[in-house]
């Protein structure tokens, strides 16, 4: 029985070494095949449009300059088709960073990076939101807007009271409920790109005015004598009616001059006086607070000016009523 064994044991180990020769044979003509027909790869060499700054939709051109070529495979990184010219042309349409990519003789191969942009939007003036309003009203007035925009289908209005849209209408109403300077914003179809902004100072409510008594002329007395006609005595002028009060008028750049002759302390608010008809504690809105004139004009003084924006109105005789301004100190 052991000697069966041994003759086994034998034949098994010849098996395996036949299995290792005939393995090694096969792989050494492989190698010695590859070896024969092997050429050494070419430096790939290609190249794309001398640009820093490419932007989706815009044509790409690419061009192999590899010598010896006698197939080309471009992939140009965003799963489109491959691409067998020489110099072929590609847009993306997606902003992003791509590999492209060179295969020549189905085995040689070089790649590149290239960065997509988004597209450049360009403004389309006609779809731009068209509205007008005044420049001022009063608090507790009815302000109406007629919208003018070609094309609207969908209106968004804010009033610049609150964060919200304030109405949804074509020609909206609005009612102010505290004054300053106010940005009223349309978007038209849903487009944040084509809204339109605009400034309206709201004044503070406008108080009534008294009714102005009526005149009563005095009766002319009975002649004592009846039949004597009244004759005006010689050398008496007749009275003449007192003229109407009327302040001097100042325009709106005169008025913004003094103010920094104020801030560069060259003036004061008595220099204003006679503008504002005496009242130099005139309730005023300054940086969207309420302030009187004089106060204004003693920070302006102790901290400096650099002036923004400024709505002044009057009454009809030129005395000043209104003033709303925004300025920034210049000074600590």
């Amino acid at each position: 029985m052991k000697k069966s064994n041994n003759t086994a044991n034998y034949h098994l180990d010849k098996s395996v070494v036949l299995f290792f020769i005939i393995t090694i044979l096969v792989t050494a003509s492989v190698f010695a095949f590859k070896f024969i027909n092997y050429t050494p790869c070419e430096i790939v060499d290609f190249e794309f449009n001398d640009k820093k700054d490419y932007r989706v939709g815009e044509i790409v051109r690419f061009k192999d300059n590899t010598k010896g070529v006698t197939q080309r495979a471009w992939d140009f990184g965003d799963s489109s088709k491959i691409d067998t010219r020489i110099s072929p042309y590609h847009t993306y349409e997606k902003p992003g960073l791509y590999i492209v990519k060179l295969k020549v003789n189905g085995r040689c191969e070089s790649q590149e990076e290239i960065t997509i942009n988004e597209k450049i939007f360009i403004l389309d003036s006609t779809k731009l939101a068209n509205f007008d309003i005044p420049r001022v009203i009063n608090v507790g007035k009815t302000l109406k807007i007629e919208d003018k925009t070609l094309g609207a289908t969908s209106w968004e209005w804010r009033f610049g009271e609150t964060a919200s849209i304030n109405s949804t209408e074509k020609n909206p109403e609005y009612v102010y409920k505290t004054p300053g300077l106010k940005t009223v914003i349309l978007v038209v179809n849903g487009d944040i790109r084509y809204a339109t902004k605009k400034k309206i100072t709201v004044l503070p409510e406008e108080k009534p005015k008294d009714k102005p008594r009526p005149i009563v002329k005095p009766k002319d007395p009975k002649p004592r004598n009846p039949g004597i006609i009244p004759v005006d005595p010689i050398g008496i002028e007749p009275v003449k009616e007192e003229e109407e009060f009327k302040a001097p008028f100042i325009s709106k750049k005169s008025f913004e001059d003094k103010l920094v002759l104020v801030a560069d302390k060259k003036a004061t608010a008595e220099s204003f006086s006679e503008y504002l008809c005496g009242n130099l504690d005139l309730t005023i809105i300054a940086n969207k607070k309420k302030t009187t004139f004089m106060k204004l004009c003693e920070r302006i003084r102790r901290k400096g000016m650099k002036l923004k924006e400024l709505e002044i109105s009057r009454e009809e005789n030129n005395c000043i009523n209104n003033i709303v301004i925004r300025y920034k100190n210049t000074r600590l």
